[in-house]
Formats: C-alpha cells, sequence, structure tokens
C-alpha cells in the first residue's frame, strides 16, 4: 500500500523532473529552429506527441473520442485551448531565433503573472497581498536580468527585443491556453486534453508545414526532434502525475525552478561545444535576477503558506 509520505516523494521527484524536462527544452527548440520553421518544428512535435498518446489511452481505455462524439459543443473549448498552445510553441520557437534559452525562459514566467490576473478577472479569484508581492519581486527580478539590455531595448528595436516581445507574447498565448484548460478539466483528463490539443493541432497547422525540409536532416537533428516531441509527453504527463500524488501548490512551486535548469543547461552546454552552444551573456545582476524572477514565482505560489506557517511557529 502506497504511504502519503510515498505519495510526497514520488511527486516531488516528479515536480523536479518536470522542471528538468522544461529546461533543457528551449536548447533543444533553438538548434532546431536552425534548420525548421517553427509551423513545421511544432507540427512533428504534435505529431510524436500524439502517436506516443494515442496507444497509451487505448490501452488505458481512456480515449476522450467518444465524449466529444456525444457532446460535439466541446469541440469549440478544445479549439480555443488548441490555438492558446500552437501560438505559445510557434511564438516561442521563434524567438529562440533571436535571443537565448535563457531570456525566453525568464519572460515566460510572466505568464504566471499573467494567469494570475486573469483568474481575478475571469474566474474571480481572490488576489491576495502575498500574490501581489510576488508579482512586484518577479517585476524586479526582470529589471535586474535585463539591466545591461533594457535601454537599448526600448531605445532602439533589434533583433534582441523582437525576441524578448514574441517570448512575451507566446507568454500571453500560453495564458489563454491555461484559461481554457481549466474549464476542459471538468470534462477530460489532462491526458486527454494534451492527446486532442495535438491532434487538432496537426489539423490546424497542416497547410503550413514543409514536410520536405525533415527529409534533409541529419540523423543528430532527427534525434533532437524526436525528442522535442517526447519531450512535450515527458513534461505534461510527469506534470499530472506529480499533481495526483503531491499538493497542488508544492507542485507549482518546484516547476518555478525551470529556469534556472535552463541557465544551467546553457552554462554547462556552452563550456563543452562552445563552438555550437551560446554562452550566456550575464553579468552579476543579470544572475541575480535570475534568481529572483524564480523567487518572485515560487512566491507567489507558496508565499501566503509560508508566511503563515512562520506565523504558527513563532507563536507556539
Amino acid at each position: 500500500m502506497t504511504t502519503p509520505l510515498k505519495n510526497a516523494k514520488l511527486g516531488f521527484i516528479l515536480s523536479v523532473f518536470t522542471a528538468f524536462i522544461w529546461g533543457n527544452v528551449p536548447i533543444a527548440l533553438k538548434e532546431m529552429m536552425q534548420v525548421l520553421d517553427a509551423p513545421t518544428l511544432v507540427w512533428y512535435r504534435f505529431l510524436i506527441a500524439f502517436l506516443i498518446l494515442l496507444p497509451i489511452l487505448a490501452v488505458k481505455k481512456d480515449l476522450p473520442f467518444r465524449k466529444i462524439q456525444k457532446n460535439p459543443k466541446f469541440l469549440i473549448l478544445l479549439s480555443i485551448l488548441t490555438l492558446g498552445i500552437i501560438g505559445n510553441f510557434i511564438l516561442l520557437s521563434k524567438s529562440l531565433v533571436y535571443t537565448t534559452p535563457t531570456v525566453v525562459q525568464i519572460v515566460i514566467q510572466l505568464s504566471s503573472v499573467g494567469l494570475l490576473f486573469a483568474g481575478v478577472i475571469v474566474f474571480k479569484e481572490r488576489l491576495s497581498r502575498t500574490q501581489l508581492l510576488g508579482v512586484i519581486i518577479l517585476v524586479i527580478g526582470l529589471l535586474l536580468f535585463f539591466n545591461t539590455n533594457l535601454i537599448e531595448m526600448i531605445s532602439s528595436f533589434n533583433d534582441y527585443s523582437l525576441g524578448v516581445v514574441l517570448a512575451l507574447l507566446g507568454a500571453l498565448s500560453w495564458v489563454f491556453f491555461a484559461l481554457a484548460q481549466k474549464v476542459a478539466l471538468r470534462d477530460f483528463s489532462s491526458l486527454q486534453i494534451l492527446l486532442i490539443l495535438n491532434g487538432i493541432g496537426m489539423i490546424f497547422l497542416l497547410p503550413f508545414v514543409n514536410f520536405s525540409a525533415v527529409l534533409t536532416l541529419s540523423t543528430t537533428k532527427l534525434m533532437i526532434l524526436a525528442y522535442c516531441g517526447l519531450n512535450t509527453v515527458l513534461g505534461y504527463g510527469a506534470l499530472a502525475e506529480a499533481m495526483r500524488l503531491w499538493e497542488v501548490s508544492k507542485v507549482s512551486a518546484m516547476i518555478t525552478f525551470t529556469p534556472l535548469f535552463t541557465l544551467g543547461f546553457s552554462l554547462a552546454f556552452a563550456a563543452m561545444w562552445p563552438t555550437v552552444f551560446e554562452h550566456p551573456s550575464l553579468n552579476f545582476l543579470g544572475y541575480i535576477g535570475v534568481f529572483t524572477v524564480v523567487f518572485g514565482a515560487m512566491f507567489m505560489v507558496i508565499g501566503e503558506t509560508l508566511i503563515r506557517s512562520l506565523t504558527q511557529k513563532r507563536a507556539k
């Protein structure tokens, strides 16, 4: 029999694994964007993930198609959800052409801020002072992170600025996806949703796919492409299982470490293969900014619980 302690340990491991997986995928995507356009790359990510998920859900007898057949109106919500993730995938992939994986991963953290305020507006959720403080800390972290490029980004719109804007739009697109997913989760499991959005996503992107480009890829690039598709299943699958085994707030807190994994991978790969991977051009304040952004994002999630716990300990 599985104990709560074992569940918590496994939930923790799966949460760290999710952050690890999501932390390295921007580096793989940046490599693929040198040889594929964004719609083609995203289409193959959808295809690979769909082919992995379909037999898994079929064996579990958990395919969602009968639900959709009984209520075709589900397709409207699922299509909105799919458009959100398509926008997120394409915009983030395109942003990697102009900037680094670490920059993109840091900007993506703004999606948690967007979702926080969207929850207040759409679902009438409460915005606490602790969450607002977390937002302020995150914004300060962003200013520190961009300390060497901020003035340049404002004064002259260059390639770096374009990369940041595309990543920002990608984060906004993810907010729309997350809102639609929150509604869809009332009727579908997270893996069912992942299968559906991959399927619908392939249909939506089909007119824009350059199939011939994949035929010219080297074995290494094909392996990276396969990993990009596998990453989608591993990341979202591990996240769903972690949330089943562990408290959602704690899982969400662990996911905020994703930019640290991206920075770590970028530094390690640049050291091992300096001619292939770009070294993150950060000064001391930039590194402080990365940790500040992560702390701000984490504080938004568990700050209130943390303060309550510390207050109770002092009271005792």
